[in-house]
């Protein structure tokens, strides 16, 4: 018959199945840390939306602290002006005292 049979040597089978397990072990480790990757990206993603929601947030704040510190602002410049007429009569009240102190020493 004449054929040629060709016989692949057991040795480089085994290499080639040795091959394929090393191969579909490097795939899956690369589809693992492409779905940590992944995972990574979206969760990235999800914090600069919630930084953005929170720039927001603070903005507003701000508004409302500038508003907040313009009415401290006012309310101490009315208590600076009640405490100069307070220190005023405290001056005159003073006074009083001193002259009372006075007669009551003269009288005794």
């Amino acid at each position: 018959m004449r054929r040629n049979v060709y016989v692949t040597p057991k040795s480089y089978l085994a290499f080639l199945a040795s091959y394929q397990n090393l191969y579909s072990r490097k795939i899956s480790d690369l589809e693992i840390e492409e779905k940590s990757i992944t995972d990574g990206l979206i969760k990235l993603d999800e914090a600069g939306d919630g930084v953005n929601v929170m720039k927001k947030e603070l903005a507003k704040q701000d508004e409302i602290l500038k508003k907040a510190s313009e009415e401290v602002n006012a309310l101490l410049v009315v208590l600076n002006k009640e405490n100069e007429k307070a220190e005023i009569k405290a001056k005159e009240v003073n006074g009083i005292t001193v002259a009372c102190l006075a007669q009551r020493n003269q009288i005794e």
